[in-house]
C-alpha cells in the first residue's frame, strides 16, 4: 500500500516519497511496457503467456495483470508494433501476438533509453556514496 498525506494548500494527496512501495509501484508501471516488448522479442505469445513470461523473466519485480497487459497489447497492435493471429486451442480461439519490424526497432530504442537511465542511476548512487564518505571524513 502506498502511503500518502494531504497537501495543506491543495487538498490533494501527496505520495510519501520516502516509502519504498511508492518507488516500486512507479518502477513497475514504467517498466511493464518494456518487459512486454522484451518477452515478445523472444517469441510470439498469447496474452496470458505474456503475463506469465514477464513475471518469470523479472523474478516478480514486474508483474502486470491481465487487465493491464491486454490494453497494452491492443495499443501496440494499433500502433503497428505487433500483429496478431488467431489460433484455436482446445476449441477456444485466442490471439497470438508477435513483434513487427517496427516493434523490434521500438524495443531496441527502449533498451537504449533504459540503459541510459540506469547509467544515470548508478552514477547518482556512486556520487551519493562519495558525498556521504566526504561528510564522514569532515566529522572526524
Amino acid at each position: 500500500m502506498i502511503r500518502t498525506k494531504t497537501g495543506a494548500a491543495s487538498g490533494r494527496k501527496i505520495p510519501d516519497y520516502s516509502d519504498p512501495s511508492y518507488w516500486h509501484g512507479t518502477i513497475k508501471m514504467s517498466l511493464s511496457k518494456f518487459f512486454v516488448l522484451s518477452v515478445l522479442h523472444r517469441k510470439p505469445m498469447h496474452g496470458y503467456e505474456v503475463v506469465q513470461a514477464v513475471e518469470k523473466s523479472t523474478k516478480g519485480c514486474c508483474s502486470p495483470s491481465e487487465g493491464t497487459v491486454y490494453p497494452m497489447l491492443n495499443e501496440f497492435e494499433a500502433g503497428g508494433y505487433l500483429h496478431s493471429t488467431s489460433e484455436v486451442v482446445q476449441g477456444r480461439s485466442r490471439k497470438v501476438y508477435a513483434l513487427t519490424d517496427k516493434g523490434r526497432d521500438a524495443f531496441q530504442v527502449a533498451v537504449d533509453a533504459w540503459l541510459e537511465a540506469t547509467d544515470c542511476i548508478v552514477e547518482s548512487r556512486r556520487m551519493t556514496g562519495k558525498a556521504a564518505a566526504n561528510r564522514e571524513e569532515r566529522k572526524e
